[in-house]
């Protein structure tokens, strides 16, 4: 859904702006994910995520609650950190 989502967004700039409005979308985006500021925002994003899955695990969700706690850090860290873990 996402790609999807993407995609369209991408076909609807490209077709307003032209090649040269999308190559400086794509460079303001990678200014952005590069910055300090969205490393930050990210990491704290990651941390309070942990903490209510954590918290989510040990209220007696038992076994279920652990696995889906580690599998949302796993992807989040993925997409956002450029993490293998």
């Amino acid at each position: 859904m996402g790609a999807l989502g993407g995609f369209l967004v991408g076909y609807l700039l490209g077709t307003k702006a032209g090649k040269q409005g999308v190559e400086t979308l794509i460079s303001s985006l990678n200014q952005i994910y590069s910055s300090d500021e969205f490393k930050a925002v990210v990491a704290t994003g990651t941390s309070t995520a942990g903490a209510l899955l954590g918290r989510f695990a040990e209220q007696g969700k038992g076994m279920l609650g652990a696995v889906v706690a580690d599998q949302a850090k796993t992807i989040f860290d993925r997409r956002f950190l450029g993490s293998a873990a």
